[in-house]
């Protein structure tokens, strides 16, 4: 099975890449699963049904979002209709949505979770180290791939070899830069510290840099529009795992730039 896990998608240059690209790294790879994380795919902030849908038109089989969930308020009125929808695991019991989703695909179980870090991220969160360990008891699966949306590289380094060998794909998101450390650990876990955006890649972050430049040059607050125009990236990662050990078999980091 080859899987493709794609960086936050940020705003409407996010946008155009994933409907440029998907379908060539689908052909390149021959991709059975896709999973994308789309908590900036509107305007750089939340998610939208519209975009839900997009995604989903575009072959995504499961969305993962992160702190920005909530940072458009129309995810309220059809989240808990999403069926492919995942908003971070080790949030509060009762929080709208759910924080995993299990799959078929042929005759293999596939469940997608997503856990928040709690270092630098200034959100009420439960533990996502436990949040986890619960749901491995829990929730029996062939394969778990685990998109885990913190700031802090340490916490997701340490979450990484803590449940080596026991989640399939462990990769991180939130940041928007890609790391140079995809890897395969040593009892099996394919691991990235984080995956990259796709959108923008002239802004900082997704953003229009000008108006970040000022916010630190003078520490006054500043709106964050996204960077609309100017050379835009894919970032993601491909993972084969083998369909009788589900053992991960190779990997290729995708990082396409026009």
């Amino acid at each position: 099975m080859k899987i493709l896990i794609i960086g936050d998608i940020y705003s409407s240059s996010g946008r155009l890449m994933v409907e440029k690209y998907v379908p060539k790294v689908k052909e390149l790879y021959n991709i059975n699963f896709i999973v994308a994380n789309g908590e900036n795919i509107a305007h750089g902030n939340g998610i939208t049904e519209r975009y839900y849908h997009f995604l989903l038109d575009q072959h995504v089989n499961v969305v993962t979002m992160g702190n920005h969930t909530w940072g458009n308020a129309e995810i309220f009125k059809f989240i808990n209709d999403a069926k492919v929808l995942v908003r971070p695991l080790n949030y509060p019991e009762g929080t709208p949505g759910v924080g995993y989703v299990t799959v078929k695909y042929n005759q293999t179980t596939i469940t997608v979770f997503q856990v928040m870090g709690r270092t630098f991220m200034n959100q009420a969160l439960d533990c996502p180290f436990q949040a986890t360990e619960k749901l491995l008891k829990e929730v029996k699966s062939d394969i778990y791939i685990c998109d885990f949306h913190g700031e802090a590289t340490s916490e997701k380094i340490a979450y990484g070899y803590h449940f080596d060998g026991r989640v399939n794909i462990i990769v991180g998101t939130h940041t928007h830069v890609q790391t140079n450390d995809a890897r395969v650990l040593s009892n099996g876990t394919m691991y990235m510290t984080d995956l990259g955006m796709t959108g923008a890649l002239d802004g900082v972050i997704g953003v229009e840099r000008d108006g970040i430049i000022k916010k630190f040059l003078t520490g006054m607050p500043v709106r964050h529009n996204p960077m609309e125009s100017g050379p835009k990236q894919f970032c993601g990662l491909v993972v084969d795992i083998d369909d009788k050990t589900r053992k991960v078999t190779k990997y290729d980091i995708i990082n396409m730039v026009e």
